[in-house]
Formats: structure tokens, sequence, C-alpha cells
């Protein structure tokens, strides 16, 4: 176990509440303080085929789509826990599995509706000299209840 262990496994659950905070407020353009400019996301378990994501920009871009200014998602609380964090020996990368669990309110063609997601993130992280990073997620959802089109411009 690296020496760091405990002060790099808070700076990581501290990156996920950081991720949370930034959708909620719909800040999508600071996700670079969580992921890589080259980070890669496999949302296909949870969004279908070939949702992938190959770096940051189109993450982010893909949040304004779907959560942002002219989407069908209003509000949203984002809620993380159950952290299982592995730190490689080296102290530079780690493995992670996070539960989440997240609500979003419906808007303009959803008005009314809800739309949950209880599932988790796997991610391959790495530290940088800004701090850890995420470098890889493959999103997972295990359960939704609600009119997914209320999160993905691609059910409308």
């Amino acid at each position: 176990m690296p020496e760091t262990y405990w002060i790099d496994r808070f700076e990581i659950e501290g990156l996920y509440v950081r991720y949370c905070d930034l959708v909620d407020s719909k800040r999508f353009d600071e996700l670079g303080d969580v992921f890589m400019e080259e980070a890669t996301g496999d949302y296909t378990q949870a969004l279908g085929p070939g949702v992938i994501s190959p770096n940051l920009k189109s993450l982010v871009a893909s949040m304004h789509l779907n959560l942002g200014e002219g989407s069908n998602c209003g509000a949203t609380h984002h809620n993380v826990g159950n952290f299982t964090i592995d730190i490689d020996i080296d102290g530079n990368s780690a493995s992670t599995k996070v539960h989440y669990y997240a609500v979003h309110r419906g808007i303009n063609d959803c008005a009314g509706a809800l739309y949950s997601m209880w599932g988790q993130y796997e991610d391959r992280l790495e530290k940088t000299a800004a701090g850890w990073r995420v470098k890889a997620r493959v999103y997972k959802c295990f359960l939704s209840e609600g009119p997914a089109a209320v999160v993905s411009a691609s059910v409308r």
C-alpha cells in the first residue's frame, strides 16, 4: 500500500463528490476538474450499443445536449457511495467502483416526469499534477425508473 493511501483515498472520494456538484449545477465545462482530456467513457451498458465518449470534449458536449439548456432535463441530484478504491502500488493510478443514485426532473417535453437511475462508475484514474483524474469510465446502470427521454436527446 502506498504511504499516501489515506490521503489519496480522501482525494479520490472528493473527486466523485465534485463530479456530482458539477453535474447538478450544470457546470459541465468544468468537468476537466474530474476527467483527463483524453478520458474515454463507455456508456453502452446503460445507454445502448456504441455509446462511447472518446474524450473530455465529447463528454462535455453530451452533457450539454442531454442535461443542459434546451434539453428535457431540469434539476438533478446525484449521490455517490460504497467506494471501492484500489490504488496501485506505484501510487499514481487507481481502479474504482463507486455506486451512484441520480434523479432527474423532466421539463419541456417531459414536464412533470422523474427519471431515476441506480448504478456504478467503474473507473481507471491517474494522479496528475492537478490531482486525481478519471482516465477511463465504464458507466453501468443497474436499475432505472421513469422515461429515459428526460436524460437522452436520442430517445425523443
